[in-house]
């Protein structure tokens, strides 16, 4: 049986995403609930659906978790 040899050069379990360019986009209510990729993006497979919780954020703004992207809440 052969031993694996992890390389701790590639290990990226604490990187966080790399933050979208611009600033945060906005959304409406109409928008809940806010999944990343959004329905409307070009490359909407780009990566997994993830759900983010903004309505439950202190600040109303979420980031995710793939690709960075950052939304924020309006009134």
């Amino acid at each position: 049986m052969r031993k694996l040899i992890r390389d701790p050069a590639l290990d990226t379990s604490g990187a966080a995403p790399p933050p979208a360019p611009g600033g945060p986009r906005l959304v409406s209510r109409k928008d809940l609930p806010l999944s990343c990729p959004l329905p409307d993006a070009e490359v909407w497979d780009m990566h997994p659906r993830v759900y983010l919780p903004i309505e439950d954020e202190p600040d109303h703004e979420a980031t995710c978790p793939y690709c960075g992207a950052r939304y924020k809440l309006r009134d």
